[in-house]
């Protein structure tokens, strides 16, 4: 199940949330003209390694990028870092459809500390389930999985386009998100060795839906069918048009004026009156070619 686009419009044009796509792809495509060998060690150096995070190990002078003592930077440098290209697409898809409403309902600014913090955030709990990992994490996914968190708590019941079963669907987004993160935790218990951080992604979601109360806009509903009364600011216009909507009175139509009454009375219609028919008329009256008694002539 791709999703495509939602409706749900903003009120602003999400810069940060372009910026963060631009941000990811360039990454890549500079990873992809890199030697595979200084490829390999970037991706090593800027990972989110458990055991490193931890401080219970610590990278090779000559494999470090970071300063040393700074290791903890790398749960944000390695949110920049993809494994291949449909690792960057997904998380990118992801991030159109759903990161420009949650940057609407909270700002700019707002909106880019809350994406590092759900990354960060989820490569923290990715780290802790396995602390002496020396496996490193790259990809965008936590902190998209915190957009995807947030967007359900405000957004349940905003239509989303969705590619599934060889067509497009719209479907509520309770249900689209609802599935995708069942699909991660279901996937914890597959068992045998994935290459996927599913612990990262869950982590990720769940501390989007947290931060969302924190960070958007006090007048942003939530739990809403996402349209733009839902975030307009109190005062705005897009508040006044909506707040019209709901308090139109609906004036009832004019009644037809009754026809003029006849002198026997006002015409009565309806369909259970059935129409007679017309009356035929009486016949003209003959004159008699009998004369009078008084004009016949006496014997």
């Amino acid at each position: 199940m791709l999703p495509f686009k939602d409706h749900n419009p903003t009120h602003i044009t999400p810069y940060v949330t372009y910026a963060l796509i631009a941000a990811n792809v360039l990454v890549f495509l500079i990873m992809l003209a890199l030697p595979d060998e200084m490829a390999g060690r970037t991706k090593f150096a800027l990972g989110a390694i458990p055991a490193v995070i931890f401080q219970i190990k610590e990278i090779a002078a000559h494999d470090a990028i970071l300063p040393a003592g700074a290791d903890f930077l790398s749960v944000l440098t390695s949110q920049f870092l993809h494994a291949g290209w449909w690792h960057l697409i997904g998380n990118m898809l992801y991030l159109w459809v759903f990161g420009n409403n949650i940057e609407d309902a909270m700002g700019h600014w707002r909106f880019l500390v809350f994406y590092l913090l759900c990354g960060s955030g989820a490569a923290l709990v990715n780290a802790g389930i396995e602390p002496q990992s020396i496996i490193p994490t790259i990809g965008a996914s936590g902190a998209v999985s915190g957009v995807l968190g947030a967007y359900l708590l405000l957004y349940p019941r905003a239509r989303v386009m969705v590619f599934a079963f060889y067509m497009l669907l719209p479907l509520p987004a309770f249900l689209v998100l609802g599935l995708w993160i069942f699909m991660q935790v279901a996937n914890l218990g597959g068992g045998g060795e994935s290459n996927i951080a599913w612990w990262a992604h869950i982590g990720g979601f769940g501390l989007g839906m947290v931060l969302v109360l924190l960070f958007k806009y006090r007048h942003v509903k939530i739990l809403g069918k996402g349209d733009l009364s839902q975030t307009a600011r109190p005062g705005s216009a897009a508040a006044a048009a909506a707040a019209a909507a709901e308090l139109k009175v609906v004036e009832p139509e004019p009644e037809p004026e009754a026809d003029q009454p006849a002198p026997w009375g006002p015409e009565i219609k309806g369909p259970w009156v059935a129409k007679s028919p017309p009356r035929p008329e009486p016949p003209p009256k003959r004159r008699s070619t009998i004369p009078r008694a008084g004009d016949r002539d006496k014997d």
